[in-house]
C-alpha cells in the first residue's frame, strides 16, 4: 500500500533525533507535554538512544496503549511484556545486561528498553519506515500494517502532516489468534491472547 508524503527524506527526518531540519513537522520541544503524557521517560530514553522520541512513544502507543503492566500470549508461545511490549525471545539478551522479564512491566524501563529495541531495528534495517516498523515484524504484511498504524498515530498527534492510511487487518496479515486463555504464572497475572500488536489505533 502506498503511503502519502513517504518519501525518504520524511523518513530520515521522522526517525533520526529531532534537530533543526525538522522543526517544520514538531519536535519535542514544540509540544512537551503532549509527548511525555502518558510516558514519561519518552523523551529521556529516546536522548540516550538517540531515536526520534514521537516515534518512541507512538509505539507505545501501538503496543499497549500506554498500558504499563500489559501481558500478552502470543500463538507461537511467546509473550510480549509491559508498555512496550517486548517478546520473551529477547529475554536472554536483556538478561545479559541485567534486566528481568518482571522489571519490563515498569513504564519507564520498558520505554528505555523500546529505545534500544529501535535503535537496533534502525541500525540493522536502515533509517527508513521499513527500519522503525521492524520494531514489530520484518514480515511485509506485518511492517506494513503497523508503519500504517504508527503514521496514523503521528498525525492524529498533529506530529506529521498528511491523511490517515488505510490499515491491513491482522487476518489479511496471515495472523491466528490463539485459543487458549488463563494465568501465566510467571508473572501473576491473567494475560489476554492478542496479536503481537496488543491495541490496534485505526
Amino acid at each position: 500500500m502506498p503511503f502519502p508524503v513517504w518519501s525518504f527524506s520524511l523518513g530520515v527526518a521522522l526517525v533520526v533525533a529531532p534537530g533543526p531540519s525538522v522543526a517544520q513537522l514538531a519536535s519535542p520541544g514544540d509540544l512537551p507535554k503532549k509527548l511525555n503524557q502518558g510516558s514519561p521517560c519518552v523523551t529521556a530514553a529516546a536522548e540516550y538512544h538517540v531515536v526520534n522520541p514521537w516515534v518512541l512513544k507512538a509505539i507505545l502507543k501501538i503496543e499497549s496503549d500506554f498500558k504499563e503492566k500489559a501481558v500478552n500470549r502470543n500463538a507461537n508461545g511467546t509473550i510480549d511484556v509491559g508498555m512496550a511490549q517486548i517478546n520473551s525471545i529477547h529475554f536472554a539478551k536483556l538478561a545479559r545486561y541485567g534486566i528481568a522479564p518482571t522489571e519490563l512491566l515498569d513504564g519507564c524501563k520498558a520505554t528505555y528498553v523500546a529505545a534500544w529495541h529501535l535503535a537496533n531495528q534502525l541500525r540493522t534495517h536502515g533509517n527508513t519506515w521499513f527500519g522503525v516498523a521492524s520494531y514489530h515484524s520484518v514480515s511485509t504484511c506485518q511492517n506494513t500494517r503497523y508503519a500504517g498504524l504508527l503514521w496514523n498515530a503521528l498525525t492524529g498527534w498533529g506530529v506529521v502532516a498528511g491523511p490517515r492510511v488505510g490499515v491491513s487487518s491482522l487476518r489479511d496479515c496471515g495472523y491466528i489468534a490463539p485459543i487458549q486463555r488463563g494465568s501465566d504464572r510467571s508473572f501473576g497475572r491473567t494475560t489476554s491472547t492478542t496479536s503481537a500488536v496488543a491495541f490496534d489505533v485505526n
